[in-house]
């Protein structure tokens, strides 16, 4: 999670297994095959809300499929002890590069998973391990799987302001960018590996999260998504990183330039056919 104190604007236009890894640099194709399904936990201070979710997490995961691998994905300096407790259970961590942002992190875990389909979760607790149990059955008929509070049978523990809040921004996005589907901000996805690792991802906060859903619906036609019901869940230990003022404003800042994008990509393809 990003720090209140770090602003960059989106310029749209183991033991523990101590990796550092370039922005742009894909892993290893051979290496790739080796392993069926990454697990990337971005955090930030969240040594307290791991310990919790971690084992339940690797337990699961070892019986989705035993090709696997779990990346924390932590601050550039480690600002807790995050490091030791991955050593401790045998999670691969990961110093993420280029910043401390949000967005350096996803950037840092894509580039550093291997897998041929790659979840995001929460490093919070907010997104119940159990979840991604339901996800994963889906991976063979669609492109892109979320957990979406906003089908039937999803829902949210925030307060009933946050709530709705969420609710209008993902109402907007979902409008004006024409996207296929009710959830566009929750991170909890899994993604076919090499559909994700090929973007090209500039947002450095959490509207990362939108930008990839934005870039992949729109790579190829009928980009199929399927979403899953499921219940985000109040954070486990520690404390929010978002602000609550700058997120939304941000969000807004976001939602220009990626429709600005869509299009730009839209033009470029009426002038290739």
């Amino acid at each position: 999670m990003e720090s209140a104190g770090e602003r960059r604007a989106c310029g749209l236009g183991a033991g523990a297994n101590f990796v550092s890894v370039a922005r742009s640099k894909p892993a290893n194709a051979a290496m790739m095959n080796e392993i069926e399904l990454s697990v990337v936990l971005p955090a930030y201070e969240e040594a307290e809300s791991l310990r919790l979710i971690l084992p339940a997490l690797k337990e699961l995961v070892g019986r989705l499929t035993p090709r696997s691998e779990l990346l924390v994905v932590d601050t550039r300096k480690p600002r807790d002890d995050t490091p030791e407790l991955c050593q401790q259970l045998g999670v691969t961590y990961v110093r993420r590069r280029g910043g401390d942002l949000y967005g350096d992190a996803v950037r840092t875990g894509l580039a550093t998973a291997r897998g041929d389909w790659i979840a995001m979760m929460d490093a919070d607790g907010s997104h119940n391990p159990r979840a991604l149990a339901a996800l994963w059955p889906h991976r063979q008929n669609y492109d892109l799987v979320i957990a979406s509070r906003y089908v039937h049978g999803g829902q949210t523990e925030n307060p009933a302001i946050l709530i709705f809040m969420s609710h209008m921004v993902n109402i907007i996005f979902r409008l004006a960018l024409r996207l296929r589907c009710y959830d566009v901000s929750n991170s909890f996805r899994l993604y076919q590996g090499a559909d994700v690792r090929a973007l090209h991802l500039e947002c450095d906060h959490f509207d990362v999260v939108e930008e990839i859903l934005v870039k992949l619906a729109d790579s190829r036609p009928n980009f199929r998504i399927k979403e899953v019901p499921f219940t985000f869940e109040k954070r486990k230990a520690g404390k929010t990183k978002r602000r609550l003022v700058t997120f939304i404003l941000g969000y807004f800042g976001t939602l220009g330039r990626l429709w600005r994008l869509k299009a730009r990509a839209k033009r470029e393809r009426k002038r290739s056919t």
